[in-house]
């Protein structure tokens, strides 16, 4: 019974027909608290539809508290996959730190304790319960892809940030000296001129700061372009990780199915197989076919020209020794 919840719940087979269900309700039921949330906070709906609002609140607690502790009682089911033995309690605490156990836990955590304690004001416990939306990385694997992105290319990103924090001080700085005078209330420090660095270098442009000397709108021309150029950095880099990824993705499959084509043939079977994998690496159907497709296509053509060569081989006599002109 646990490994099945566990299956279940970690979605070990794309193609289990519960599980399916069960990561659509869980994915209905977010989204219908997100909107709660956000609905909550105009008076007059939450004065008109406070009782459905607490009965929502209330079962989704529930629900999520009872999912939290299904995962933590079923998640040694899977203790022995890096080949280290470890106990039931040491696998539950690991499970209990990892981030994504962490976020089930904030899911209901702040509405159970404004059960517990009604009397107690929480509200500021309230804006914890967007923490739900997180919970939508689990079931969709683009969450997951733009997570890998961020942390493979940090040290860029990072760089990119600090060159961009020294850009934006050096252009408050040159629009303080510049405008000053000219405007005092408004670039009359280095920190009131970075309002308006800021929304220059993202290309934002809000029009409520600018600057009016010669010298000021010549400097306030370059950091504009200059932001240009900032923002589409970070822009590419992301742009290339993501197409990497893409790329790692569909090699692993192709190694998948280039076994299932080791026999020249792909059963029924091993396309289910094929396909429970490209569903976990987070490619569409369609990709898969393609790919399924491709592969097939190749292996006819290679094996195709195997035989004409081995019959070309066959076909062509060796000439004899007399045959040979001397």
């Amino acid at each position: 019974m646990r490994s099945r919840i566990h299956n279940i719940l970690e979605i070990t087979d794309p193609g289990d027909l519960v599980s399916r269900i069960f990561s659509i309700s869980v994915v209905v039921l977010i989204l219908i608290n997100i909107i709660c949330i956000v609905l909550e906070s105009v008076a007059s709906i939450e004065e008109k539809y406070r009782g459905l609002f607490l009965t929502i609140e209330i079962g989704s607690t529930l629900i999520f508290a009872t999912e939290y502790v299904l995962r933590l009682w079923s998640c040694v089911e899977k203790k022995d996959e890096d080949g280290v033995v470890r106990s039931n309690f040491s696998v539950r605490i690991r499970y209990a730190s990892t981030p994504l156990a962490i976020i089930d836990l904030l899911a209901f955590l702040p509405s159970l304790l404004q059960l517990i304690f009604p009397g107690i004001d929480l509200r500021f416990l309230r804006v914890l319960r967007l923490l739900r939306v997180f919970k939508l990385t689990r079931y969709f694997t683009s969450f997951e892809l733009l997570l890998t992105v961020l942390h493979e290319e940090r040290k860029n990103l990072g760089g990119i940030f600090v060159i961009m924090i020294v850009i934006l001080i050096l252009a408050a700085s040159a629009l303080y000296i510049a405008e000053r005078d000219v405007q005092p209330d408004k670039f009359g420090s280095i920190p009131q001129a970075m309002w308006w660095a800021i929304a220059a270098l993202t290309t934002v442009g809000y029009g409520d700061v600018y600057p009016i000397s010669s010298l000021g709108q010549i400097l306030g021309s370059l950091v504009t372009v200059l932001g240009i150029g900032m923002v589409a950095l970070p822009s590419g880099i992301l742009a290339s990780a993501f197409s990497e990824q893409m790329r790692r993705k569909r090699e692993s499959l192709q190694v998948v199915i280039d076994d299932a084509l080791g026999d020249g043939n792909i059963d029924r079977k091993e396309l289910l197989m094929i396909r429970n994998v490209g569903q976990n690496l987070g490619l569409a159907d369609e990709q898969v076919e393609e790919l399924v497709k491709h592969s097939r296509e190749i292996f006819e053509i290679e094996h195709t020209t195997d035989e004409k060569n081995e019959g070309k081989g066959q076909s062509t006599p060796k000439p004899n020794d007399s045959e040979i002109p001397k």
